[in-house]
C-alpha cells in the first residue's frame, strides 16, 4: 500500500500482518464461507451491511454475512484493497478500503462491475488482527446542480 495524503492529515501504511489478516479474510469472503468470515471480527465487533441489517458479535456478523450471501453478494468475486490505515496507538488501526465487487446483479437484472467503499477498525490480537466495526456502503450519485 502506498502512503496517501488524506484530508489534513498524513495516512500510514499497512503493516504486514495487516496485508496478511486481509488477504485470508478476502479468500475466505470468495469462498462465502459464513464461519470463517464472522471469525476475523473480535467477539464484541459489529457490521452493517450496506441494506443496513446490524450483526452484532461473531454469530450476529455470520447471519448478516450470510443474508448477502444470499442476495448481494451471490455470484460476486470481490477484492478488498487498503487505501489507508491510521493507527490509533500499536494495537488499533482505522482502515479505509475499496471492495470491488465483480458480477454484482443490477436491479434491471444486468451484471456490472460495482464498488464499495469500507470503513473498519480493527485491533490486533497477537500475530493478527480482528476486525471491531465494518461499515461497507456505496457512495450516491451527485445530486444535478439546482443552477
Amino acid at each position: 500500500m502506498e502512503t496517501t495524503q488524506g484530508v489534513g492529515t498524513t495516512e500510514h501504511r499497512a503493516e504486514a500482518s495487516l496485508e496478511d489478516t486481509f488477504r485470508r479474510f478476502n479468500e475466505a469472503f470468495n469462498r462465502f464461507d459464513t464461519k470463517q468470515v464472522a471469525s476475523f471480527w473480535a467477539d464484541d465487533g459489529t457490521l452493517i451491511t450496506p441494506a443496513g441489517e446490524v450483526g452484532n458479535g461473531r454469530s450476529g456478523v455470520e447471519a448478516a454475512y450470510s443474508h448477502d450471501c444470499d442476495t448481494i453478494l451471490e455470484g460476486t468475486k470481490s477484492t478488498f484493497r487498503i487505501t489507508s490505515v491510521r493507527r490509533l496507538g500499536n494495537d488499533l488501526a482505522f482502515m479505509d478500503l475499496d471492495h470491488e465487487l465483480e458480477n454484482v446483479r443490477m436491479p434491471d437484472g444486468s451484471r456490472e462491475t460495482m464498488t464499495l467503499h469500507l470503513v473498519l477498525l480493527a485491533k490486533r490480537s497477537g500475530n493478527t488482527w480482528q476486525w471491531v466495526d465494518a461499515r461497507p456502503y456505496a457512495f450516491i450519485p451527485q445530486p444535478p446542480s439546482v443552477h
